[in-house]
């Protein structure tokens, strides 16, 4: 980890391929700052409160002008974004998973991986800040050898009654060939659906942490505000989350509780079936059991 070199400001989030890009970037930060004194000089505060900041800025500078967007759900406002992302990064520092979380907005961490139904490696792989910026600050992605599966966008959210889980995106992949990508990757996981087991198990990890549950996003409150204006959207999280077993909320997201990863009662399976769902369910444990190790160690050696 580096030792602070420079002080986290406004300009240090200017990117850009270009010095008139940089510029505009610059400009639109300094108004952002402007018109939301509050939030800039908490995040600033924040950003200049621990070295591992300024590795992070200067791995992803976009976390800079974060605080100044609409993030993870619409229902929340510039004061209370601002102490989502500031208690979000308490969170990382006090479980000590500061260092992991640079490596994952650097060049991504490789959590677990297992064996596909042909043998194909199946893995998940945390990054952080990007590439779903709006929509959460850490990201699992699933891998299908090196083909992106499915993504899970979330930050970890301080109340009054706990840490919760707070999924503002699951996201399959893009472009012409994406329904053969999420076909093969659930015939690998034994019929699986990629985003069921993402939302397992960050479940199922968040329940081992003691997170008091989960908050998902509806759809009318995601954060992509013009995707969604432009007809670019199409996913339905209202009925999966409602699939799932969440429960609405008066302001349009959903409630979840985290569960632990629990083998299902093949007692009540038909004999037919039983071994699928023995496969699937070692499928998740090997996952669960992978990541929740990787935590651990990370935690030991910041």
């Amino acid at each position: 980890m580096s030792h602070f070199s420079s002080q986290v400001t406004i300009r240090s989030g200017a990117q850009g391929n270009s010095r008139l890009s940089r510029a505009r970037e610059l400009i639109k930060l300094l108004a952002r700052s402007i018109t939301q004194p509050h939030a800039s000089h908490g995040w600033l505060g924040l950003l200049n409160s621990d070295p591992i900041f300024s590795d992070l800025v200067a791995a992803r500078p976009r976390l800079v002008g974060k605080v100044f967007r609409p993030y993870l759900s619409n229902t929340f406002d510039s004061g209370q974004r601002t102490s989502l992302l500031i208690g979000h990064y308490h969170s990382v520092l006090r479980e000590g998973w500061g260092p992991l979380v640079v490596q994952a907005a650097r060049t991504g961490v490789e959590l677990g991986s297992i064996r596909g139904k042909s043998g194909h490696t199946l893995s998940i792989v945390l990054r952080a800040i990007e590439p779903m910026d709006r929509e959460g600050e850490l990201t699992l992605q699933l891998m299908h050898d090196d083909v992106h599966v499915y993504c899970c966008a979330f930050s970890l959210i301080q109340s009054a009654s706990g840490i919760y889980l707070g999924i503002g995106c699951l996201q399959g992949p893009r472009g012409d060939t994406s329904l053969d990508i999420v076909r093969e990757a659930t015939r690998q996981l034994h019929g699986l659906r990629p985003k069921n087991l993402l939302l397992k198990v960050i479940s199922a990890i968040g329940h081992q942490y003691g997170c008091a549950g989960m908050r998902l996003v509806g759809n009318r409150n995601r954060a992509v505000r013009r995707a969604l204006k432009d007809g670019k959207v199409h996913a339905d999280y209202d009925a999966f989350w409602l699939e799932c077993g969440a429960q609405r909320r008066a302001d349009g997201d959903y409630d979840m509780p985290c569960a632990p990863l629990a083998p299902p009662d093949f007692a009540s399976i038909a004999s037919s079936k039983r071994s699928v769902a023995r496969q699937r369910y070692e499928l998740l444990r090997q996952f669960t059991s992978s990541i929740s190790a990787t935590l651990q160690h990370a935690r030991q050696y910041a």
